[in-house]
């Protein structure tokens, strides 16, 4: 069973994930900033990997740090964790996030909030944040537990109706 542990890092309180699994084996998810606080809390774990949902400054900040310190590259394939890579423009023309099917979650950096969706005016594309919309819609379960870049984690399905109102 994987635990997902959050770090609020950062001026604009973005969620930094730390993934661990049985093995006590841990990937880190959007290195914001504060890499200080990241490497103390990652102490007790074996890190294997690194993966950013997009490149704004405050997913990122803190990413060469974690990359040099663990000689590790960010968004290489883990083979350690059992997840999917999901492309979602909108937000940016790169965002992906990754979705755990066993775990039924998905961690979304800035494409989907509680309640609400990203801005597609920093990098992105209203049509294809819509597209990603119906792609996530069509493709991912309700049940999914979304885990966003900034606020509470939530559920798709919860979500479903206000996802909605954007396309």
């Amino acid at each position: 069973m994987m635990k997902v542990y959050t770090l609020v890092v950062g001026e604009l309180q973005e969620n930094c994930y730390v993934l661990v699994n049985e093995k006590n084996e841990a990937i880190v998810i959007d290195p914001g900033d504060e890499a200080g606080k990241i490497l103390d809390f990652l102490k007790p774990f074996k890190m294997v990997g690194i993966l950013v949902t997009h490149f704004h400054f405050d997913h990122v900040g803190a990413l060469k740090e974690i990359e040099n310190f663990y000689n590790l590259k960010a968004n290489q394939k883990i083979k350690e964790f059992d997840y999917e890579v999901f492309q979602n423009p909108g937000h940016t023309i790169d965002s992906i996030s990754f979705y755990f099917p066993k775990e039924k979650s998905m961690f979304v950096g800035d494409f989907i909030f509680y309640h609400t969706i990203g801005r597609t005016d920093l990098g992105g594309s209203d049509s294809l944040m819509q597209e990603s919309i119906r792609k996530v819609l069509q493709e991912i379960p309700l049940d999914t537990v979304l885990y966003p870049g900034h606020g509470p984690k939530t559920v798709l399905g919860k979500e479903k109706f206000f996802l909605e109102q954007f396309l």
